[in-house]
C-alpha cells in the first residue's frame, strides 16, 4: 500500500459484504477502515482526521441509519465525501441525502465504488480499473 492512500471508511453490518468491499478497495488504492453500524463509524470519524470519503450502507443496525450517520459525520466534517449503498432503495431520496452525496445501488462491482469514490476525492486521473489488480469482477 502506498504511504499516500486516501483513507475511506467503509461502513456495512454485513460482515461479508464488509469483508469483500475492504478487500476490493484496498487493492484499488485506498487505506480502508471498516465499521458495522454508526456508532462505531462515528466514533472513527471523530478519532481520524484523515478519512478522505465514506461508503455506508443506508440500512445499520442500532437505530441509525446510513442517512442519519452522513448528516451527524457532516457536522464533525462538513466537506466529508458520502457514498451510499443499499439493495432496498433506488435513491437516497426525500431530502434524506447530504448535498453532494452519491448512490450506489446493489449489486455494484468493487470497481465501480472504487471509481466513485477516487472521483469523489478528487483522483479520477490517478484510479485504474480495479479489475486489473484483483482479477475477475466481483460483485457486492
Amino acid at each position: 500500500m502506498q504511504v499516500d492512500s486516501p483513507v475511506l471508511l467503509v461502513v456495512e453490518d454485513d460482515f461479508l459484504v464488509r469483508l469483500t468491499l475492504v478487500d476490493a478497495l484496498s487493492d484499488g488504492g485506498f487505506e480502508v477502515l471498516e465499521a458495522a453500524d454508526a456508532k462505531e463509524a462515528l466514533t472513527l470519524v471523530c478519532d481520524r482526521d484523515d478519512i478522505s470519503a465514506m461508503l455506508t450502507d443506508i440500512n445499520l443496525p442500532g437505530g441509525s441509519d446510513g442517512f442519519a450517520l452522513a448528516r451527524a459525520a457532516r457536522v464533525i466534517r462538513p466537506q466529508l465525501p458520502v457514498v451510499y449503498a443499499s439493495g432496498r432503495y433506488g435513491g437516497a431520496e426525500n431530502g434524506q441525502a447530504v448535498d453532494g452525496s452519491r448512490f450506489l445501488a446493489k449489486p455494484f462491482t468493487p470497481s465501480l465504488a472504487a471509481a466513485v469514490l477516487h472521483d469523489m476525492i478528487g483522483l479520477g486521473e490517478r484510479h485504474e480499473p480495479l479489475s486489473d489488480h484483483a482479477g475477475p469482477e466481483r460483485h457486492i
